[in-house]
């Protein structure tokens, strides 16, 4: 009865599987079956915080870039209806453009409505540059 008992334990599916996934741990090939195993339930587990944190950062990146535009476009429509602004202003935008410039360049985010600003102000902040004529 007690050998009986111990052959079906032994011939169970479960003992099999876990007997040949310890073996092949063990061997001298490099093959990890139990890390294998918790990547995937783990990525079972995490798959759907992995994606709301994608969109999150993604959300955040777009938002930035969002922000920095729109600081850039008042500040042009400003310089248009004629509002005189000090040096350190000028610097802070033409520094925002080119920030603005690379962040979307490296974050792959496309919007070509910001050239022409961003253009009108350079040359605006070049020929106030040119002739001192900041607001003090």
């Amino acid at each position: 009865m007690f050998i009986e008992s111990v052959k079906e334990l032994l011939t169970s599916p479960e003992v099999v599987v876990v007997s040949a996934i310890t073996l092949i741990e063990v061997a001298p090939i490099k093959v990890n079956p139990w890390q294998k195993l918790f990547k995937w339930v783990g990525d079972m587990i995490n798959g759907d915080f992995y994606k709301e944190f994608s969109e999150m950062k993604r959300d955040f990146e777009q938002t930035k870039a969002n922000d920095m535009r729109w600081n850039i476009l008042n500040f042009a429509n400003s310089c248009r209806r004629g509002t005189a602004h000090g040096k350190d202003e000028w610097r802070h935008v033409i520094a925002q453009i080119a920030e603005y410039e690379t962040y979307t360049e490296e974050k792959g985010i496309v919007n070509g409505v910001i050239d022409e600003d961003s253009h009108y102000l350079r040359e605006l902040y070049a020929h106030r540059n040119q002739k001192n004529d900041f607001l003090r």
